[in-house]
């Protein structure tokens, strides 16, 4: 999901064959069969079993009105943002960026006073101070309403990989060529950490002509006072992601149940055919063995932001859509015109499924994300690159220090990368292999051993749903918890 390393793979996947809008063949192979899916399900779902055994957190809520000015590099924001608050709470802090003043704070529709504090700047969060609010007196626990007007210019930092050796880098940016927003300039107040759900409702103002691509479904768009006002609205996200461009061109490639949008402004025709043929190999491949995923707008969306440089691999992922830069793009096909994305969508794409990871837990994220790409190359493109590319995991992991993080303490930024990417895709190999892709199917005591112990004193569930004949069994109804 992040990604903000200086080179593509070392191990070049070869381009697949594939035709205008069609997928890719998946090779029939033992290796994605009836007990390797069910080791991911297990193990994904034994992570899971924490979350959902316990009541999960109350989303913030967003409305968002957003005008942006390319031309001027400006934003303003006015925001009605719902914030659980335990009780007791005196003080609600939140990151925003930097540069941007506020005009105008109320909680629970009072005049609430506010403080700046210096923030503590990342390779992710670079540009972030704290906002310190005093709630009113008597604040009452539960959902609190923050209005909130704001904006200003975001402060002038590079793209990813402008430099060598860069310390300091954020790809989010408004001018008069594109426009990036995402979590990493805390463009919008950021409330808890990064992972926490979030639900949104989003109206964004440009200059006419404009087209924006965000997280989310479009509601609706419709030309006011010379500008082009778009709706958007997203539930059970984890960020609030806006691109934009004056100059976007666009193909869409039906799916059975759903389209691939891809929007791009120089990359030459044969590389998007080829880009949604692999998409769409990826999405079989995963859904066959995974089974649905949620996509909040119905569409796989693909946008390549007309960067110059930027964050490496396919860029980012959020729910239903992956951004990636053009330019990165366009330098890659320079040096080979059979550049190939697939095993960096994969891992994106993987993400629509292995999407739990917050703080140093990101590993366990990435770690999934990353072994379910290189599944991808097995699968779609061959069993001789899936070991070039275990190849390169155990080069990389073997290069590290002594002294470094284990993945129970590796950190959420970049100087983990191998250690939560390719350590941890490693060890899921491992366990792989150790269960052996020959051994007979999983039966169901099997299953039932495996769960029962999982669930521990609640693990009569699993006999009341194995052994119940007839329709649905009598098990005592628990409010479903949100997540």
């Amino acid at each position: 999901m992040h990604c903000n390393d200086e080179n593509f793979r070392k191990v070049k996947i070869p381009t697949p064959s594939t035709g205008s809008g069609q997928a890719l063949s998946q090779k029939s192979r033992p290796g994605w069969g009836t007990r390797e899916v069910f080791l991911l399900f297990s193990i994904f779902l034994a992570f899971n079993l924490v979350l959902l055994a316990e009541q999960g957190p109350v989303p913030v809520s967003y409305d968002l009105k957003v005008t942006i000015q390319p031309a001027e590099g400006k934003i303003v924001v006015h925001g009605n943002i719902g914030v659980p608050v335990d009780a007791g709470s005196k003080t609600l802090q939140f990151g925003l960026h930097e540069t941007f003043a506020i005009t105008k704070l109320l909680v629970n529709h009072r005049p609430a006073k506010f403080s700046f504090q210096p923030g503590d700047p990342t390779s992710f969060y670079p540009a972030t101070r704290k906002v310190l609010v005093r709630l009113p007196a008597s604040t009452a626990a539960g959902k609190i309403q923050v209005e909130v007007e704001y904006g200003g210019k975001l402060k002038e930092i590079p793209e990813f990989n402008t430099f060598p050796d860069q310390k300091k880098a954020m790809d989010d940016q408004i001018n008069s060529r594109l426009v990036e927003l995402a979590n990493y300039s805390s463009w919008y107040p950021q409330f808890f950490v990064f992972g926490r759900p979030i639900d949104t409702a989003l109206e964004i103002s440009l200059p006419k002509g404009w087209l924006a691509i965000c997280s989310g479904k479009k509601l609706d768009e419709r030309e006011y006072d010379g500008r082009t006002v778009t709706r958007w609205s997203s539930a059970q996200d984890d960020d609030i992601l806006i691109t934009a461009a004056p100059n976007y061109k666009s193909a869409v490639i039906p799916l059975a149940d759903g389209q691939i949008d891809i929007f791009y402004t120089q990359l030459p025709e044969e590389f998007i055919d080829r880009d949604a043929g692999e998409i769409e190999a990826v999405l079989n491949l995963f859904t066959r063995g995974l089974g649905n995923t949620r996509i909040p707008s119905g569409a796989v969306k693909h946008v390549f932001s007309p960067k110059r440089n930027g964050q490496g691999r396919a860029g980012i992922a959020r729910p239903g859509m992956i951004v990636t830069s053009e330019g990165r793009m366009l330098q890659a096909l320079a040096n080979d015109p059979k550049f190939s994305l697939l095993q960096d969508l994969a891992h994106e794409i993987a993400h629509f499924w292995w999407n739990f990871g917050a703080g140093p837990g990101d590993w366990i994220n990435e770690a999934f994300a990353e072994y379910s790409s290189s599944i991808a190359v097995e699968q779609i493109v061959s069993e001789k690159q899936f070991q070039k590319v275990l190849e390169g995991y155990r080069s990389e992991v073997g290069q590290l220090p002594a002294d470094a993080p284990s993945l129970d303490r590796v950190p959420f930024d970049g100087s983990g990368f191998v250690v939560r990417y390719y350590k941890g895709s490693l060890m899921l190999d491992a366990i792989r292999q150790t269960m052996g892709n020959d051994a007979e199917s999983v039966g169901t005591e099997v299953f039932r051993r495996f769960w029962k112990q999982k669930l521990g004193d609640k693990g009569e569930m699993i006999d009341t749903w194995l052994d119940s004949a007839g329709g649905l069994p009598q098990i005592e109804k628990r409010e479903r918890p949100s997540l």
